[in-house]
């Protein structure tokens, strides 16, 4: 699994939302909603996220909306009680070693939805998700919500990504944007969170 698809975990994560079924920009949203886009138009406490189909969809936000980013990272960066999804190859010996991980700062104050702990992915791979107990050399102890604890080696070679929080101006116009939260019946959403993927690609 690319560590770009494990990007599109983290809303899941935060708001218990699943990823599937993502509705493009313009379209009616149903509930938990998505949008993907470009941001059109910005103003403040609003911005317009116009997606390939060319429709508009108004995309309102509060200071309950959460603006998160995310950025290559190192093990020296995740931190205690930080959320975190890992791929994991397990050893004959039974060990675990990260190939992929993707780091939710605590700092953000998303919640952890779901009781997390181990599950297979379609191609085989194994998912470990849950909250960081421990970093300690070179391994990442990782609690479930049923409180069970696992601990995976995380080696130079782990592609880690972390999600942090950005200012609301990061959202300006050209900004590549996938938007949750809840519709509206003039078809605007009111944003819970707001991931910011990049400038418009060109």
């Amino acid at each position: 699994m690319r560590l770009a698809a494990l990007g599109t975990f983290v809303l899941a994560l935060a708001v218990g939302i699943a990823p599937a079924g993502a509705q493009p920009a313009g379209q009616a949203p149903g509930r938990g909603s998505r949008v993907i886009g470009t941001i059109s138009a910005a103003s403040p406490g609003a911005v317009v996220v116009t997606g390939r189909d060319g429709k508009p969809v108004t995309v309102k936000t509060t200071a309950g909306t959460k603006i998160v980013g995310r950025s290559q990272a190192t093990l020296a960066q995740i931190a205690v009680g930080d959320a975190i999804r890992a791929v994991v190859d397990a050893g004959q010996d039974g060990s675990l070693t990260a190939t992929a991980v993707q780091d939710v700062a605590a700092s953000i104050g998303l919640p952890m939805r779901g009781r997390g702990g181990q599950r297979q992915t379609p191609d085989g791979k194994t998912l470990l998700s849950g909250t960081v107990a421990q970093v300690r050399g070179g391994a990442v102890s990782i609690t479930s919500a049923d409180g069970s604890a696992t601990t995976v080696a995380v080696p130079q070679t782990a592609r880690i990504e972390r999600i942090t929080g950005l200012p609301s101006g990061s959202l300006a116009v050209g900004t590549r944007v996938m938007v949750q939260g809840t519709p509206n019946q003039d078809g605007s959403l009111n944003a819970l969170v707001v991931m910011v993927a990049g400038p418009a690609a060109h």
